[in-house]
């Protein structure tokens, strides 16, 4: 059973101890403004600059990839590498309870790096819409839709090898993801059935003027909520506590 103070208390433990790191502010938010800038303010990628909104879009998909995929698997890998996980074991939390905390603790750190995001969008000339009251739940999505996959690498690999592979997932979807560059039709068509452009798409919808129709919306949603539903039911079965 559940108990909602226990699970608040570690929450917040687990939020608090990536917040507080340094690393953390690199991942979560100088990149994602670095990325802003440029797209908006420079010619670099694509030939010409990005509206506001989309690029606003993008780099909450960015830093919302880097919280609920890349700083968790990292974080849990070492964990159980030197058997804090079970440590926590031995208290009154549940596994249910610790996984869940994770889980909103990557929720509420993608939230927090949301906001130095969205001070950046607004000095560079972005303008809420009322669909942007609805971000944080595409960010919750979005962190469901990969956060499984990154308790899976870090309960079935070294913590070194999880360091690795979580940085180059990283990277390889800021570079081929099609959350930063496009590409033609058809493979834009087939990164769509992916996270990372289906959590772009929805945001995107939410902070911009919708030019994205309504179906397109509804099949990105259920992308990531396949996506998460995958993941988590590969984590549940192959995750090793030690």
């Amino acid at each position: 059973m559940i108990k909602l103070r226990r699970l608040f208390i570690q929450t917040k433990w687990e939020f608090l101890l990536n917040a507080r790191n340094s690393e953390q502010l690199l991942l979560l938010v100088i990149i994602p403004i670095v990325i802003l800038i440029v797209l908006t303010k420079t010619a670099i990628i694509g030939g010409e600059s990005t509206p506001i909104a989309t690029a606003f879009a993008t780099v909450l998909t960015v830093s919302t990839v880097a919280a609920g995929f890349t700083s968790l698997a990292i974080a849990t890998a070492f964990e159980r590498r030197s058997e804090t996980l079970v440590f926590l074991g031995t208290t009154s939390l549940t596994r249910l309870e610790v996984v869940l905390a994770k889980s909103f603790g990557s929720f509420l750190l993608a939230i927090f790096a949301g906001l130095f995001t969205l001070v950046a969008a607004l000095v560079l000339g972005w303008s809420p819409t009322l669909g942007s009251l609805f971000v944080p739940i595409w960010i919750a999505l979005g962190v469901f839709s990969i956060s499984g996959f990154g308790y899976l690498i870090a309960g079935t690999l070294r913590a070194e090898a999880v360091l690795a592979i979580a940085n180059a997932i990283f990277v390889f979807v800021l570079m081929f993801g099609g959350v930063i560059f496009t590409f033609g039709t058809g493979v834009t068509a087939l990164l769509e059935f992916f996270p990372p452009l289906a959590l772009k798409t929805v945001i995107d919808f939410s902070v911009s003027v919708p030019d994205i129709g309504y179906p397109h919306v509804i099949k990105a949603m259920l992308v990531l909520a396949a996506w998460g539903i995958v993941g988590h039911a590969l984590a549940s079965r192959f995750f090793k506590w030690r």
